[in-house]
Formats: C-alpha cells, sequence, structure tokens
C-alpha cells in the first residue's frame, strides 16, 4: 500500500466506477442481480479456461524463437501471469509473468516481456478487426458514438485514443525486429549520459527485448497468430454468451443470434477499453465499458450494470483461484515475484533468436 501504483490503481477504478454508477437505480441493480440464473455462469468457466489454453499454444508460437516450450509448460505461467494482473495494479501482472516464465524455463525476462507486448499489440488488432466485421450485422458506427457519448467524449478523440497506441506500438517492434543494429544503435545514443555500468545493463537488456521480438521476422507465422488470437476472444466470448443469458440479455438484444453477435461486441469493447494500465483487474475501466455498449445495443442501464459486475467476477475469480493454487503447489509467493522481478533481470543468459529453429 506503500506503492504510488497502487493508489493510481485506486484512483482509476474509484474514478470509473463513479462514471458506472452515476445515474444508476441501485435497487432495480439488485433486483437483476437476485433474479439472475447463474447456473449459465458456471457453464461459462470452462469456455474461458479454454480460452486460457490457446492463449498459451500462441504464447508457444511467439517465444519459439528464442525457445521450444510445450504448451503444458506454459499454461501455468499464464495463469499465474493472469492471476497477477487481476490482484496488482498497472499490469504488473505482465511482468511477474515474464519472470516467472524465466524462473521455470530460463528464458530472459527481457525477452519474454517483448512476446507479451507482441500478444497484446495482436489481441487489440484483433478486436478491432472484430468490431469491424461486426459493421456487417451491427449499427457499429451508432455503437462507437453512442458509447462515446455516455462517457461525455467525443468519438473521433475515444477512436484516436484505443486505435493509435496499437498502431504505433505495433509499428515500432517491427522496426525494431527487422533492424536490430539500428534499434540497438538508437538506443545506445538514448543511454549515452547514463553512467558505464547502468548503460551497459540497459542496452542488455535492450538486446534482450529486440530478440524476444524475433517471431515478427517470420511473416508466415503471423496469420497463426491473428488465428489463435480469433480462436481466444471466441472461447472467451462463450463466457459474455452465457452470463448474457442468465439475465435474460436475449430478449432486449432481439434474440439468441443477435445476442452473440451483440456479446462479442461487448467482448471487444470492453477489452479495448481496459486495455491500458490501471487499476486491478481493470475493474472500473471493465465495467464502464460493457454497460456503454450494453445501453447503446439496447439493454436498460440496470440490467447492464449488473451483468457487467457478473461477468467481470467470473472472469477474474476462477483464473485467480487457479493461479493461486498454482504458486501454492510450487511453494511460491506473488510478493517474491514481485519484488525479484521489478528488482532484477532473471535468467538474461538465453539463447539468442535464430539458436531455435522456429517449429
Amino acid at each position: 500500500m506503500r506503492s504510488p501504483r497502487f493508489w493510481l490503481g485506486l484512483a482509476v477504478s474509484l474514478l470509473f466506477l463513479g462514471l458506472l454508477l452515476w445515474r444508476v437505480d441501485l435497487q432495480e441493480t439488485m433486483r437483476s442481480l437476485r433474479e439472475a440464473n447463474y447456473w449459465f455462469v458456471i457453464l461459462g468457466v470452462p469456455g474461458y479456461f479454454v480460452g486460457v489454453a490457446l492463449r498459451a499454444a500462441r504464447w508457444r508460437i511467439l517465444l519459439s524463437p528464442l525457445r521450444p516450450l510445450a504448451v503444458r509448460r506454459l499454461f501455468p505461467v499464464v495463469v499465474v501471469g493472469y492471476m497477477a494482473n487481476n490482484l496488482l495494479p498497472v499490469r504488473l501482472g505482465e511482468l511477474v509473468r515474464s519472470y516467472y516464465l524465466g524462473q521455470r524455463e530460463g528464458v530472459s525476462k527481457s525477452a519474454a516481456l517483448a512476446t507479451i507486448l507482441v500478444e497484446r499489440v495482436v489481441d487489440g488488432v484483433v478486436l478491432l478487426f472484430v468490431l469491424v466485421a461486426l459493421s456487417l450485422v451491427l449499427p457499429v458506427t451508432g455503437l462507437v458514438t453512442g458509447v462515446a457519448r455516455s462517457m461525455s467524449l467525443p468519438w473521433p478523440l475515444l477512436v484516436s485514443a484505443i486505435v493509435a497506441p496499437f498502431v504505433l506500438v505495433l509499428g515500432v517492434m517491427v522496426i525494431m525486429a527487422y533492424d536490430p543494429p539500428r534499434a540497438l544503435a538508437l538506443t545506445g545514443l538514448l543511454v549515452r549520459p547514463l553512467p558505464a555500468r547502468l548503460k551497459a545493463r540497459l542496452l542488455g537488456l535492450a538486446e534482450m527485448f529486440i530478440a524476444g521480438l524475433g517471431v515478427l521476422r517470420y511473416p508466415r507465422r503471423i496469420p497463426l497468430l491473428i488465428l489463435l488470437s480469433l480462436l481466444v476472444w471466441l472461447a472467451e466470448g462463450t463466457m459474455y454468451y452465457l452470463v448474457g443469458l442468465s439475465f435474460g440479455l436475449e430478449s432486449p438484444l432481439g434474440g439468441l443470434a443477435s445476442m452473440a453477435a451483440a456479446m462479442l461486441a461487448v467482448e471487444a469493447t470492453s477489452n479495448l477499453g481496459a486495455a491500458f494500465p490501471s487499476s486491478q483487474g481493470s475493474i472500473g475501466p471493465f465495467e464502464l465499458f460493457t454497460v456503454a455498449t450494453l445501453v447503446v445495443l439496447g439493454v436498460q442501464r440496470e440490467a447492464a450494470v449488473a451483468y457487467a459486475v457478473v461477468l467481470h467476477v467470473a472472469l477474474l475469480v476462477p483464473v485467480t483461484l487457479l493461479g493461486m493454487l498454482y504458486l501454492w503447489m510450487g511453494k511460491e509467493s506473488l510478493v517474491q515475484l514481485v519484488r525479484l522481478g521489478s528488482s532484477g533481470d532473471s535468467a538474461e543468459q538465453p539463447s539468442r533468436a535464430g539458436e531455435a529453429p522456429c517449429p
């Protein structure tokens, strides 16, 4: 609690929750919560973990230029990383995941962190593609303007804030992956004023980070990454759909088929809106974007709030409990992982990109 990051995350959560609950009838929200059929929520948990397994399979491809690893070895690392993201602010779980992988498999933390960044950017691009595809069956333009209006933001500003970072980061990563010497030379210029020891360490970390972008030099792997990402979001979307059934949202959304398209839109907007470093588990931003999307699509605000709360609990709690179980079985602690991951780099003697063939 002494960390500024904790209070920053808490402030972000409170701000978004305040925006969420503004003009909401809490009694009507509680009524929706009481009347929901929670068996559908339980049925959605296996689909979510299928998505986690697919994330591990995708990460295997991203890590393949560094070291070939089995999906069964990566699955616990992914779960622990998501657990940490749910408990720590500003996405410190990404740092925990990269350190945990280095501790278990001897992969450079910096290189692993680079692959996680690629993963996040691919997710963002795929979700944007999903929204464009949904324009064939949903009024996406009206959806975007409606969400922006409900958040009191101009829609061009909202779209720019979501799209620009993904495009910028992806462009920088591709340039770094294809021209490592120039990227390292630029890094050297940036760190030149620093003391020699610190400069050498930062250059070493930059070299490992660029090695982690190695998969971008294999263009044939990109379609597979995109396909796996689509499957990830479709699997996780089953949770969105089943929680929607538990609240009877098929009626205001125009039937079961229309609700399926609407739930994909909710999944895309809620995850894009909560993609940037903020509060623990994106609590606040996730709910706000979920509710704003559902309200624009025709769901009563109080029912949308109840849906968003239950959905987020269903997405956070099972993976967090499983992550804690993995740490307990390995006799490790989250506090230790955060401290070691923040204070020093682990396993910085990895194989360089290209030593292991891309399987």
